[in-house]
């Protein structure tokens, strides 16, 4: 093996070890007991220690030999002068050696101990990771089996479920539910929602209003809804007075999606004069009126680009004008009541200019009358909106609603049959037609309270001048209610190809 002349051949670490180890064994051989060296230079050596800090490199030099020449086992620092003879020194490097041997076989025992212990702790460690090598495996072979199982479960649980909507499909289609696509556009979904808001605006608007009304009178805020019903009766007549149009309430946008539901349309045949006023006589009735609640009640048609410079009033049942809350409503819309005071005031060019006041000449008698593809006006025996037009002077003006009929499908009632008698009188007790429309669904188009989606247009014909007459007879009545008849026929008859499919068969019935 090579000879290590100087502790400059060692990195610093073994250099540091073997100092330690050296600066052991020499403290051995000098110590107290059984002590190898001659007293002398046990002594010697033992001062030397004293005197110096030999675990240190610049301490070692002291016990170095004084024969540069000779290399010996304390020859590792560098020389300088020394303390010990060559004879002393060789004693201690003699002393060095036996103790050094007699410790080779306890070092090589614990060697092997070390080794021993180093590989039985291998062969731990790898038993160790073995187990929890089979450990980790069956935990995920348990993860993976009730993953399994889940994923049965699940497709298990969707067949039945398959399963019932298949016979659910399979019943609807027995009996005779169609059901609305499941993926349909945003735009057709707030179509339905706005259409759905209007008819239960219709339908159940006044009975909530009234109990939203009569909770608040039972309320804490009891005051209030006493010091609105105070100032309801006072204010009562504004019906009669022109109303209270709202813009904002107009210009929804709950309106726009409304008209988009059908659609409607609203059409022009002639300019109107901003300085006078008009009656507009429309037709039909229908259920409820769709077209012209979305031409005339809202600016969603834009009403006011159409005819510019005009207003427009609908006229609607007085006894709207007295549920609490619902007028509001109303009367934000334009509407007015349906008295000759309130016509009378709309039409007066001395009070107003530029107003269109749309009058249902029909009513709600009309309505039962209303069925598809089907045309019939009550007319003939509706006089009393020519005498109101030429005690005021405003032209009257046919409005036809091509459409209106086919957003409901109502129940079969003839003229002779007990549902007709029936709903005769309840509109002669209450002034309502209970119709019992049957449109489509939320979400089927089967039945429902809902119109169905066909389109309605409304069309605005040629005025017919009217000369003034506070006080018209019988027979001018009659001459000018027959003069508005033929008019309001030719403009369905020139105008039904255009938006009627069945134009040919489809004709005006007036009764």
């Amino acid at each position: 093996m090579d000879i290590i002349t100087s502790t400059e051949d060692l990195c610093p670490d073994s250099k540091t070890i073997q100092e330690n180890i050296l600066f052991d064994i020499i403290k051995e051989v000098c110590g107290n007991q059984n002590c190898v060296l001659s007293p002398k230079l046990a002594g010697k050596v033992r001062r030397i220690i004293a005197d110096s800090d030999l675990s240190h490199y610049s301490s070692l030099h002291k016990l170095s030999t004084a024969d540069e020449s000779t290399s010996t086992l304390l020859g590792l620092m560098h020389k300088t002068d020394a303390e010990l003879t060559f004879d002393e020194q060789a004693e201690l490097n003699q002393a060095i050696i036996n103790k050094i041997q007699n410790k080779i076989p306890i070092l090589a025992s614990e060697l092997d101990k070390l080794k021993q212990n180093i590989g039985s702790g291998k062969k731990t460690r790898k038993n160790e990771i073995k187990g929890l090598q089979e450990s980790l495996d069956d935990k995920l072979n348990t993860l993976k089996e009730q993953e399994n199982e889940k994923v049965e479960l699940m497709v298990e649980w969707l067949n039945h479920r398959l399963q019932e909507v298949s016979s659910f499909s399979n019943n609807s289609t027995a009996l005779g539910i169609e059901w609305a696509p499941l993926h349909l556009p945003l735009a057709r979904r707030l179509q339905t929602l706005a259409a759905t808001t209007w008819i239960c605006l219709i339908l159940f608007g006044e009975a909530f209003c009234i109990f939203i009304y009569v909770q608040i009178l039972y309320s804490s805020y009891w005051w209030l809804a006493l010091l609105y019903g105070a100032w309801l009766l006072n204010d009562l007549d504004v019906c009669n007075r022109g109303g209270r149009i709202v813009e904002w309430v107009r210009n929804w946008s709950l309106w726009r999606y409304y008209r988009d539901y059908f659609p409607i349309n609203l059409v022009k045949t002639a300019e109107l004069d901003t300085s006078k006023n008009y009656l507009f006589a429309c037709f039909p009735h229908g259920v409820v009126c769709s077209g012209a609640f979305g031409a005339f009640a809202t600016n969603a048609l834009d009403f006011y680009k159409v005819f510019p410079g005009m207003t427009c009033n609908m006229i609607t049942l007085g006894g709207h004008f007295r549920v609490p809350l619902f007028r509001e409503l109303v009367l934000a819309l334009g509407s007015c009541a349906s008295s000759q005071e309130s016509l009378l005031y709309l039409l007066d060019k001395n009070k107003n200019r530029g107003k269109c006041v749309v009058l249902f000449v029909g009513g709600a008698a009309e309505a039962l009358d209303s069925h598809p593809g089907e045309y019939k006006v009550i007319l003939s025996r509706r006089k009393g909106f020519v005498r109101v037009a030429m005690k005021s002077g405003a032209p009257l003006v046919p409005v036809f609603s091509f459409g209106e009929t086919d957003v409901y499908r109502p129940l079969n009632n003839s003229e002779d049959s007990l549902l007709r008698k029936f709903q005769e009188k309840v509109r002669q007790i209450t002034g309502i037609s209970p119709v019992f429309p049957i449109g489509r669904g939320v979400f089927q188009y089967s039945f429902g309270v809902l119109p169905l989606r066909s389109p309605i247009t409304t069309v605005v014909g040629v005025p017919m001048e009217i000369e003034k007459n506070l006080d018209p007879t019988d027979e001018e009545v009659d001459a000018v209610h027959a003069e508005f008849t033929r008019r309001l026929i030719d403009l369905f008859e020139s105008e039904k190809s255009k938006y009627l499919t069945d134009h040919k068969n489809t004709h005006l019935v007036i009764t």
